[in-house]
Protein backbone atom coordinates (compact mmCIF):
# COMPACT_ATOMS: atom_id res chain seq x y z
CA UNK A 1 0.00 0.00 0.00
CA UNK A 2 1.28 3.56 -1.11
CA UNK A 3 1.71 6.43 1.86
CA UNK A 4 -1.93 8.55 2.49
CA UNK A 5 -1.06 11.64 -0.08
CA UNK A 6 -0.67 14.59 2.01
CA UNK A 7 -4.00 15.87 3.09
CA UNK A 8 -5.26 19.47 2.29
CA UNK A 9 -5.50 22.09 5.45
CA UNK A 10 -8.95 22.42 6.24
CA UNK A 11 -11.05 25.72 6.99
CA UNK A 12 -14.40 26.06 9.14
CA UNK A 13 -17.63 27.76 8.51
CA UNK A 14 -19.82 29.06 10.66
CA UNK A 15 -21.86 25.97 11.24
CA UNK A 16 -18.45 23.83 12.37
CA UNK A 17 -18.15 21.85 9.07
CA UNK A 18 -14.79 21.02 7.69
CA UNK A 19 -13.87 22.69 4.23
CA UNK A 20 -10.70 22.54 2.06
CA UNK A 21 -9.86 26.21 0.87
CA UNK A 22 -11.22 27.14 -2.29
CA UNK A 23 -8.24 29.58 -3.34
CA UNK A 24 -6.86 28.13 -6.97
CA UNK A 25 -8.98 24.95 -7.33
CA UNK A 26 -6.25 22.70 -6.05
CA UNK A 27 -6.75 19.26 -6.82
CA UNK A 28 -8.41 17.37 -3.52
CA UNK A 29 -8.83 13.88 -3.10
CA UNK A 30 -12.67 12.66 -2.30
CA UNK A 31 -13.77 9.07 -1.59
CA UNK A 32 -17.68 7.45 -1.40
CA UNK A 33 -17.91 4.82 0.76
CA UNK A 34 -20.62 2.14 0.35
CA UNK A 35 -19.52 -0.43 2.30
CA UNK A 36 -22.18 -3.96 3.10
CA UNK A 37 -24.59 -1.98 5.99
CA UNK A 38 -24.31 -3.28 9.38
CA UNK A 39 -26.17 -5.73 10.60
CA UNK A 40 -26.70 -7.11 7.22
CA UNK A 41 -23.14 -7.71 5.89
CA UNK A 42 -23.42 -11.51 6.24
CA UNK A 43 -27.08 -12.22 4.71
CA UNK A 44 -26.91 -9.87 1.66
CA UNK A 45 -23.28 -10.19 0.72
CA UNK A 46 -21.74 -13.39 2.23
CA UNK A 47 -22.08 -15.19 -0.76
CA UNK A 48 -20.25 -12.97 -2.61
CA UNK A 49 -17.37 -11.77 -0.50
CA UNK A 50 -15.63 -14.25 2.11
CA UNK A 51 -15.41 -11.24 4.23
CA UNK A 52 -18.50 -9.52 4.41
CA UNK A 53 -19.72 -10.09 7.37
CA UNK A 54 -16.62 -8.26 8.64
CA UNK A 55 -19.14 -5.59 8.46
CA UNK A 56 -21.12 -6.67 10.79
CA UNK A 57 -18.46 -5.52 13.17
CA UNK A 58 -18.15 -1.82 14.21
CA UNK A 59 -14.76 -2.03 14.77
CA UNK A 60 -14.41 -2.51 10.87
CA UNK A 61 -16.93 0.78 9.88
CA UNK A 62 -14.55 2.71 12.85
CA UNK A 63 -11.30 1.70 10.76
CA UNK A 64 -12.87 2.52 7.54
CA UNK A 65 -13.66 5.79 9.04
CA UNK A 66 -10.37 6.40 10.62
CA UNK A 67 -9.20 5.77 6.83
CA UNK A 68 -11.67 8.25 5.27
CA UNK A 69 -10.46 10.88 7.55
CA UNK A 70 -6.82 10.03 7.02
CA UNK A 71 -6.61 9.84 3.59
CA UNK A 72 -9.21 12.36 2.30
CA UNK A 73 -10.23 16.01 1.51
CA UNK A 74 -13.65 15.41 1.82
CA UNK A 75 -15.89 11.95 1.92
CA UNK A 76 -19.34 10.43 2.01
CA UNK A 77 -20.24 6.70 3.58
CA UNK A 78 -23.75 5.43 3.03
CA UNK A 79 -25.59 3.32 5.80
CA UNK A 80 -29.28 2.60 6.69
CA UNK A 81 -31.64 4.39 9.23
CA UNK A 82 -31.26 1.92 11.93
CA UNK A 83 -28.05 1.47 12.46
CA UNK A 84 -27.27 5.71 12.31
CA UNK A 85 -27.34 5.53 16.01
CA UNK A 86 -24.34 3.30 16.19
CA UNK A 87 -22.28 4.57 13.43
CA UNK A 88 -22.55 8.17 13.94
CA UNK A 89 -20.46 7.76 17.38
CA UNK A 90 -17.85 6.56 15.40
CA UNK A 91 -17.38 10.02 13.20
CA UNK A 92 -15.55 13.23 13.66
CA UNK A 93 -17.62 16.04 15.17
CA UNK A 94 -17.70 18.12 11.95
CA UNK A 95 -19.17 15.72 9.91
CA UNK A 96 -23.25 16.33 8.46
CA UNK A 97 -26.13 13.38 7.97
CA UNK A 98 -27.66 14.31 4.36
CA UNK A 99 -30.84 12.28 3.19
CA UNK A 100 -31.30 10.16 0.08
CA UNK A 101 -34.77 10.52 -0.04
CA UNK A 102 -37.40 7.79 -1.95
CA UNK A 103 -40.31 8.61 -3.52
CA UNK A 104 -40.33 4.66 -4.68
CA UNK A 105 -39.36 2.88 -2.79
CA UNK A 106 -38.94 -0.94 -1.09
CA UNK A 107 -42.07 -1.49 1.18
CA UNK A 108 -41.72 -4.43 3.74
CA UNK A 109 -44.19 -7.20 4.52
CA UNK A 110 -45.35 -6.23 8.36
CA UNK A 111 -42.90 -2.37 8.29
CA UNK A 112 -46.49 -0.44 8.66
CA UNK A 113 -43.91 2.65 8.35
CA UNK A 114 -41.81 2.30 5.51
CA UNK A 115 -37.90 2.94 5.11
CA UNK A 116 -38.15 5.55 2.13
CA UNK A 117 -34.63 7.33 3.21
CA UNK A 118 -31.28 7.16 4.03
CA UNK A 119 -28.89 8.89 5.77
CA UNK A 120 -25.69 9.38 4.09
CA UNK A 121 -22.79 10.54 6.55
CA UNK A 122 -20.72 13.49 4.85
CA UNK A 123 -17.53 15.29 5.79
CA UNK A 124 -15.57 17.88 4.07
CA UNK A 125 -15.22 19.28 0.55
CA UNK A 126 -14.24 22.60 -1.05
CA UNK A 127 -16.04 25.63 0.40
CA UNK A 128 -18.68 26.80 -2.27
CA UNK A 129 -18.20 31.00 -3.16
CA UNK A 130 -21.21 33.17 -3.12
CA UNK A 131 -21.46 32.87 -7.13
CA UNK A 132 -22.08 29.39 -6.98
CA UNK A 133 -25.74 28.08 -5.85
CA UNK A 134 -26.83 26.26 -2.58
CA UNK A 135 -26.97 22.48 -2.57
CA UNK A 136 -29.27 21.30 -0.02
CA UNK A 137 -28.61 18.18 2.40
CA UNK A 138 -31.12 15.90 0.82
CA UNK A 139 -31.56 14.44 -2.58
CA UNK A 140 -35.11 12.55 -3.59
CA UNK A 141 -34.60 10.33 -6.29
CA UNK A 142 -36.04 6.27 -6.40
CA UNK A 143 -34.48 3.31 -5.93
CA UNK A 144 -32.43 1.08 -8.35
CA UNK A 145 -34.13 -1.47 -10.15
CA UNK A 146 -32.90 -4.93 -11.66
CA UNK A 147 -29.41 -3.74 -10.87
CA UNK A 148 -28.41 -7.85 -10.26
CA UNK A 149 -26.56 -6.23 -6.85
CA UNK A 150 -28.97 -5.50 -3.79
CA UNK A 151 -28.31 -1.71 -2.69
CA UNK A 152 -26.70 -0.28 -5.98
CA UNK A 153 -27.22 3.84 -5.74
CA UNK A 154 -28.59 5.43 -8.29
CA UNK A 155 -26.49 8.42 -10.57
CA UNK A 156 -28.52 11.00 -9.41
CA UNK A 157 -27.29 10.41 -5.65
CA UNK A 158 -23.52 10.43 -6.95
CA UNK A 159 -24.09 13.54 -8.64
CA UNK A 160 -25.78 15.03 -5.92
CA UNK A 161 -22.79 14.15 -3.59
CA UNK A 162 -20.17 15.61 -6.18
CA UNK A 163 -22.15 19.20 -5.75
CA UNK A 164 -21.95 18.89 -1.89
CA UNK A 165 -18.69 18.68 -2.39
CA UNK A 166 -18.14 21.07 -5.07
CA UNK A 167 -16.24 18.70 -6.60
CA UNK A 168 -14.11 20.18 -9.97
CA UNK A 169 -12.81 17.27 -12.68
CA UNK A 170 -9.04 17.89 -11.49
CA UNK A 171 -9.91 16.14 -8.51
CA UNK A 172 -9.57 12.45 -7.24
CA UNK A 173 -12.65 10.55 -6.61
CA UNK A 174 -12.26 7.21 -5.46
CA UNK A 175 -14.94 4.35 -5.43
CA UNK A 176 -13.90 2.17 -1.97
CA UNK A 177 -17.02 -0.63 -2.77
CA UNK A 178 -17.28 -0.63 -6.30
CA UNK A 179 -20.02 -3.74 -6.07
CA UNK A 180 -22.60 -3.02 -9.38
CA UNK A 181 -20.13 -0.47 -11.09
CA UNK A 182 -22.91 2.01 -10.99
CA UNK A 183 -20.96 4.92 -9.01
CA UNK A 184 -17.65 4.39 -11.18
CA UNK A 185 -20.18 4.43 -14.26
CA UNK A 186 -21.72 8.08 -12.74
CA UNK A 187 -18.02 9.22 -12.22
CA UNK A 188 -16.87 8.75 -15.74
CA UNK A 189 -19.92 10.35 -17.41
CA UNK A 190 -19.74 13.37 -14.84
CA UNK A 191 -16.13 13.57 -15.85
CA UNK A 192 -16.18 13.57 -19.43
CA UNK A 193 -19.07 16.04 -19.79
CA UNK A 194 -18.70 19.68 -20.57
CA UNK A 195 -20.19 22.63 -18.34
CA UNK A 196 -22.20 25.44 -19.66
CA UNK A 197 -18.66 27.40 -18.90
CA UNK A 198 -16.89 25.33 -21.03
CA UNK A 199 -18.99 25.51 -23.80
CA UNK A 200 -19.42 29.48 -23.57
CA UNK A 201 -15.79 29.67 -22.75
CA UNK A 202 -15.14 27.74 -26.34
CA UNK A 203 -17.63 30.65 -28.19
CA UNK A 204 -16.20 33.02 -26.85
CA UNK A 205 -12.56 31.84 -28.12
CA UNK A 206 -13.64 31.21 -31.53
CA UNK A 207 -12.13 33.30 -34.50
CA UNK A 208 -14.18 36.47 -35.50
CA UNK A 209 -15.43 36.12 -39.21
CA UNK A 210 -14.16 38.50 -42.13
CA UNK A 211 -16.02 41.51 -42.43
Amino acid sequence: MTAPPKTLALAEDVAGQSFAPVTGYAPLRFAYADPPYFGLAAKFYGHLHTEAADYDKLETHAALIARLCDEYDGWAMSLHTPTLRDILPLCPPDVRVMAWVKPFASFKPGVGVAYAWEPIIVRGGRRRTREQHTVRDWHACNITLRRGFAGAKPEGVIRWLLEVWNAQKTDTIDDLFPGSGAVSCALEAWKTERTLWEYNHDYAQRPLANP
